[in-house]
């Protein structure tokens, strides 16, 4: 239940939480963000939106155009009126207005808390609130002004699914709650989970309204719809074969986001197990109090998310920076739950519930250490100011030259746009170029928005400032809220202790989540490097073989083992490859001879062989060094991954008895130079060995997965065995 009378407290409690949060993107925005726009930002908002309307052909349709999965309205929208407003295209300027949405969003959400949970849960979900959005892990959505989408998406979803089911239906402020679940729809194409999440909750606990459900399926169907229509029209290039390619990478991509903010195996029970187990006390309890019906359909929401993340972009299998906000939400649920369920237990259960909520915190802080200093984020940090750097100076010379060829370079399309032809349409426009910063304007006239751009640069300085008075606010709010008269939510009833149904679902979800673990080959193999070796260095491999520069070059021979872009060290020093500087060397490599004693060899490679320029190749040799034949490998590019690595047959049945050589021909300059390869193993008939490597490794690329699976599968079993005893059986019932 929620406090009606006044509180002023609150006011200043949630204030004080948005201010931080505003005020930590600010500061990184102001270390790391940079002015000039890039990556979707020419096509969705430039080509889209601004172009057409300083040409006077704007229409409403212009805003409902999809873009990929998603139908970003309100991302045009808002560009279209700060364009009017401001008069500039500031990148720095739309991600400041992106932190004060997702201060809206966690003021709001720290409100709900301090009106719903006593004080000191109230102040510690609050701060765990605060540290989950102003950690510089979401870069992407603080840097990059595109990503308004996604603190529109968690300020929308979360006053649509507390609204809906604090208000009663029909109610001015649960039409209000609707009206936010309708906008959500139009920032991300997967918001259609949050009705969804409502419609679950609701048929869980039996609350069988009829309008709840009604206005719910309508919100859901209409999200679907739009998806639909999105991907409909979606190019099958670029983003749309990102997807899952198979049943085992989207399971490991799946549990991966499940248990963000850490990489550890088993972490997406852990992290999840407090509303695992809130959920099933609240089964059946159509009188269910809002918060827990809230906590609930968040955490399904978030759920949904994972799952559509790993649909969608499930080829890569680790955590990107732009979902964690969205996978934060996740965490708050749990902790919040973590609270509801303490009044809930018998003083001899609590110790044990405090203890989990002690590790449940452990496993979190140490998930954000790490993707905060390291990965991505440590890696953005080293590089921002370059890339930055390179956009101005690309724009800049671009505006003062006209010379296309300063966009096309392969470094500056990584960073500003892939199409070069498409910003150099655009930078040609003068109405257009005169609304970038003064910084890239070749000796333009100061203009109105140059003012702005200056005031955001001033207000990011004070950052440090802001924050301080922010956590003023906060500790003001606290102090005079501290003797209040408050009481907290009703604790939730519990179902009867001798049920039954307990034991039964923990070994049926404990018997599933096993028989998953024969998605993968060797199921109960759990050394990563056993593994790998059976694809890379089984029985019989060539030992002994070493490669050495065969071209003019000043490199070291001892440069070639682990000269490819491959993870993890311990497996890329497995094979020798030309990275051995990134793109800038070309020239030769060759192995030591070796004898030709099997029919077939299995030669391991990985970059890019195929490309024009490159070659892979078995060199047939006579004792006296002779060449009698090269033989080409024929095989496609294993792909960008980190992981993707190609398995070559080669047939030497006519060469039995002779000696062979790895050649590796490198003569390209750009990202897709680099060709490495593994020492070959034999084979009795190489294409069937290939093919079973290929699928092989295919599922060593999501073995995460694997890894997740046996440790939640054996969490499951263990609490099936513990629940059949009838006094611990009162912690799941």
């Amino acid at each position: 239940m929620s406090r009606t009378q006044p509180n002023p407290a609150g006011w200043l409690w949630a204030l004080g939480a948005a201010t931080i949060v505003v005020a930590a993107r600010w500061r990184e925005i102001e270390l790391h963000g940079g002015e000039i726009p890039f990556l979707d930002q020419w096509l969705v908002e430039g080509r889209q939106v601004l172009r057409p309307w300083l040409d006077g052909k704007l229409s409403p349709a212009d805003f409902f155009r999809p873009h990929h999965e998603h139908v970003p309205v309100w991302t045009r929208l808002l560009v279209w009126l700060e364009l009017g407003f401001f008069g500039q295209w500031d990148a720095q300027l739309q991600a400041m207005r992106n932190a004060l949405v997702m201060g809206g969003f966690i003021g709001l959400f720290s409100a709900w808390l301090r009106r719903t949970l006593p004080l000191l849960p109230a102040l510690v979900l609050t701060l765990l609130a605060v540290v989950l959005a102003g950690l510089p892990h979401s870069w992407e959505n603080i840097t990059w002004g595109f990503q308004s989408q996604i603190p529109l998406a968690l300020l929308f979803g979360f006053a649509y699914l507390h609204g809906t089911f604090a208000h009663p239906p029909g109610a001015a402020a649960w039409w209000f709650a609707q009206t936010a679940g309708l906008a959500a729809l139009f920032t991300l194409g997967s918001m259609w989970a949050a009705p969804l999440a409502v419609i679950l909750v609701l048929l869980w606990t039996r609350d069988l309204k009829r309008q709840l459900l009604l206005v719910a399926a309508l919100l859901t169907v209409g999200g679907v719809g739009l998806l639909l229509a999105a991907r409909a029209q979606q190019p099958l290039t670029g983003a749309a074969t990102l997807g899952a390619k198979n049943l085992p990478q989207f399971i490991a991509a799946l549990l991966m986001h499940l248990g963000w903010p850490s990489a550890w195996p088993g972490a997406a029970l852990l992290v999840n197990l407090p509303v695992i187990f809130l959920a099933w006390r609240l089964r059946g309890q159509s009188r269910a109090d809002s918060i827990d019906r809230t906590v609930l359909a968040m955490a399904l929401w978030a759920t949904a998310q994972a799952a559509a993340f790993a649909y969608a972009r499930g080829s890569y299998i680790g955590f990107v920076s732009r979902y964690g906000d969205l996978l934060a939400l996740g965490v708050l649920a749990n902790g919040v739950a973590c609270w509801r369920l303490l009044p809930c237990c018998a003083h001899w259960s609590r110790l044990l519930l405090a203890t989990f909520a002690l590790g449940w915190c452990g496993l979190i802080g140490f998930g954000l250490k790490n993707i905060n200093s390291q990965g991505h984020t440590l890696y953005f940090h080293e590089h921002s100011s370059l890339w930055s750097q390179q956009r101005r100076e690309a724009v800049h010379q671009y505006l003062t030259t006209k010379d296309q060829s300063v966009l096309a370079t392969p470094e500056t399309r990584a960073v500003l746009f892939p199409d070069p032809a498409e910003v150099a349409r655009l930078l040609d426009h003068p109405a257009l170029a005169a609304l970038l910063p003064a910084s890239v304007r070749p000796n333009g006239p100061k203009t109105s928005g140059d003012f702005f751009s200056q005031c955001g640069h001033d207000l990011r300085a004070y950052g440090m400032e802001l924050a301080y008075s922010g956590a003023l606010l906060l500790l003001t709010g606290v102090l005079l809220g501290w003797r209040r008269n408050e009481s907290p939510p009703a604790p939730i009833t519990l179902l009867p202790a001798n049920t039954n149904t307990t034991p039964l679902v923990l070994t049926v979800l404990a018997l599933g989540s096993g028989a998953l673990l024969f998605l993968w080959p060797q199921p109960f193999k759990f050394n990563s490097d056993h593994r790998w070796a059976q694809f890379l260095a089984p029985a019989g491999t060539v030992s002994d073989l070493s490669f050495h520069l065969s071209s003019k070059t000043s490199y070291a021979n001892d440069r070639l083992t682990g000269g490819a872009a491959l993870w993890p060290e311990d497996f890329r020093n497995t094979f020798f490859g030309t990275h051995i500087d990134g793109p800038a060397f070309t020239g030769q490599a060759e192995s030591t001879p070796f004898s030709l004693t099997s029919p077939w060899y299995i030669v391991p490679f990985a970059g890019y062989p195929a490309s024009a320029g490159n070659a892979l190749k078995l060199r047939i040799e006579d004792p006296a060094g002779n060449i009698l034949e090269e033989i080409a490998c024929t095989e496609p590019n294993p792909g960008p991954g980190m992981t993707d690595i190609g398995f070559w047959a080669v047939d030497v049945r006519r060469h039995l008895g002779r000696l062979g050589r790895i050649v590796l021909l490198d003569q390209r300059t750009d990202t897709e130079g680099w060709i490495a390869a593994a020492p070959p193993h034999p084979a009795a008939d190489g294409t069937s060995v290939a093919v079973s490597h290929r699928r092989g490794w295919a599922a060593e690329g999501s073995l995460s997965g694997l890894q997740s699976m046996q440790v939640i599968s054996a969490i499951l079993g263990a609490l099936a065995v513990i629940s059949l005893f009838p006094r611990a059986r009162r912690l799941f019932c």
